[in-house]
């Protein structure tokens, strides 16, 4: 190897060189190889991996893309038409900026068109979905490129994360969304005094917080999804154990079948005594008058909760205590036993070959091993109930935890089922026709061997080519006259919209793919996750080509 090229090669890679490029620089030695002080004073890792993130300034530094293979500064971050690299750097600015106040993914409102100063944020009830989606894009962004900004993002996430479920108190309870008492307006606006489900000045960790409880099963799908991507993206021992002692916390939870003072609602009808509940949370913050709380309807069936959130494959194990109820027939749920497969499965994969967890994680395996075939065999039973327009995001707390499970089974026989008769025949067959580019690259991720999945690749990369670029703003949209009406769901589309077309979200895969008209909120922007976590699944998994190789921000000085 070339003297020259020996020096070229250590100024265009390791971090630890900085000191000798310098005195290169200074010697001349550069000149004369035709190389500039601009690549003497990029701070690269090798490889060329993002250390920052775009136009995130510190003291007198600014975050630039820098192009390793010309050694040289580009001055526009170019996010236009087939820059998706570059679109979901500009997502990932765009977000951590404005959008995730006080750790938690939110929608945000501008005060005016100049998008400068926060008016007030929106989604106060679903900020931990989108937060775990937010974990699991970067888990997948750092596996894919090692960058160090995606690092710090994992660390900085788990932390939010992990502050959420143990601020309530009660081991496995989730916070929806938690802030310092002293934090600004727009963020304590979140959190008001006059909401029930707000509990305010709670100390934990020596500061005053307020918290959101009353939390539903869909916000633990997007938690579970980041911790499992995290856990297996990381390298940290601290942060894995974070995500290992909230996961084991959240399974023990479960397991215990506790007997509770339990005030049901039953046709109308209160009665009280204890009764087992099967896989559950608990928390006396929200329970009335520290009882946990069920509400019953009979027709159609439904159960929901106060102070206490289910997890149950078939809630007439529950109902069946009460009197007069002891011959009610099964209540299956395709969807939570799809959840708990995914949530026992996750513990089992945070607690492999770690001493310390070997007895908790033996009953878990064990507990697992009894009831698994049963969760799967109701999993099977999965049907599409949704109606026209209504319900689409339960088929989005569907896939993401069966993403979890499929991917981690190590069972073949258990794991070719979730494969054909979940994934593929259930779930996927439903969604074939929607241009839901997260659904079809979990599908094409795990699809059984025989399918022929690249062209169900290549065209939900088309539709993510179209997603707007960053801020993502909530405009005005329709498309009447544009696409068929469909003729038994009047006002919504025949056939899926185009990306591009549809109105922006807090994630767009959650949301029904036929909507034609639609006002839009002025200056109201969101934060792309649904961009980032379906770009880098579709990265990770080799879907989609790098178009910005040996390009990454870096702080210039």
């Amino acid at each position: 190897m070339k003297l020259s090229d020996s020096i070229a090669r250590c100024i265009r890679t390791p971090v630890r060189n900085a000191v000798w490029r310098t005195a290169l620089a200074r010697s001349g030695i550069l000149a004369a190889l035709g190389l500039t002080l601009a690549q003497a004073q990029a701070e690269v890792v090798a490889p060329c991996a993002d250390a920052c993130r775009f136009e995130v300034g510190v003291s007198e530094s600014r975050c630039r893309l820098w192009e390793a293979s010309g050694g040289g500064w580009i001055s526009n971050l170019d996010d236009g038409a087939g820059q998706l690299h570059n679109r979901a750097r500009h997502h990932t600015a765009w977000l951590n900026r404005w959008m995730m106040p006080a750790g938690g993914v939110m929608a945000a409102e501008f005060t005016d068109e100049t998008l400068s100063a926060i008016r007030s944020y929106g989604g106060r009830r679903d900020s931990p979905i989108w937060t775990g989606s937010y974990l699991a894009a970067e888990a997948l962004r750092f596996m894919t490129t090692g960058a160090p900004d995606a690092e710090r993002a994992l660390r900085e996430t788990v932390a939010t994360l992990h502050r959420w479920w143990a601020i309530s108190g009660d081991r496995g309870y989730l916070a929806r969304y938690a802030a310092p008492a002293d934090s600004p307006e727009p963020i304590l606006a979140l959190l008001s005094a006059d909401d029930p489900e707000v509990h305010r000045d709670v100390l934990y960790e020596n500061r005053l917080w307020h918290w959101r409880g009353n939390i539903s099963r869909d916000q633990y799908q997007g938690l579970m999804l980041g911790y499992s991507l995290a856990y297996e993206a990381t390298r940290s021992p601290a942060l894995r154990e974070t995500i290992r002692a909230d996961v084991v916390r959240f399974v023990e939870q479960l397991m215990e079948s506790e007997n509770q003072p339990v005030r049901a609602r039953v046709q109308g009808t209160t009665v009280s005594q204890d009764i087992r509940i099967p896989y559950a949370v608990f928390s006396r913050a929200d329970a009335p008058g520290g009882i946990p709380t069920l509400t019953l309807r009979l027709t159609p069936f439904d159960a929901a909760g106060e102070g206490v959130l289910f997890f149950s494959p078939n809630t007439a194990d529950l109902i069946r205590q009460l009197p007069s109820f002891g011959a009610f027939p099964d209540q299956y749920q395709p969807t939570q036993a799809i959840q708990l497969g995914a949530i026992f499965r996750v513990a089992l994969q945070v607690t492999e070959g770690v001493p310390e967890y070997a007895e908790r994680r033996r009953v878990i395996a064990e507990h697992y091993a009894r009831q698994a075939d049963s969760w799967l065999g109701i999993a099977e039973r999965w049907r599409n109930t949704n109606r026209c327009d209504s319900g689409y995001f339960g088929l989005n707390i569907g896939f993401m935890p069966l993403y979890n499970w499929t991917r981690l089974e190590t069972d073949q026989a258990r794991k070719e089922r979730l494969q054909r008769a979940v994934l593929r025949d259930a779930l996927w067959a439903e969604v074939a026709d929607h241009k839901n580019v997260f659904f079809a690259f979990i599908y094409a991720a795990l699809a059984p061997t025989e399918d022929e999945v690249q062209p169900v690749i290549d065209a939900h990369v088309e539709q993510l080519a179209r997603f707007s670029a960053a801020p993502n703003l909530s405009r005005p949209i329709d498309l009447r006259g544009r696409y068929p009406e469909n003729p038994r769901c009047p006002g919504i589309s025949a056939e899926a919209v185009n990306v591009d077309e549809r109105p922006a979200a807090s994630f767009t895969w959650e949301r029904h793919p036929w909507k034609l008209q639609e006002a839009g909120t002025p200056n109201m922007t969101y934060g792309g996750v649904d961009y980032l976590l379906a770009y880098w699944m579709g990265r990770h998994h080799g879907f989609i080509a790098d178009d910005a190789p040996e390009t990454c921000l870096l702080w210039k000085r």
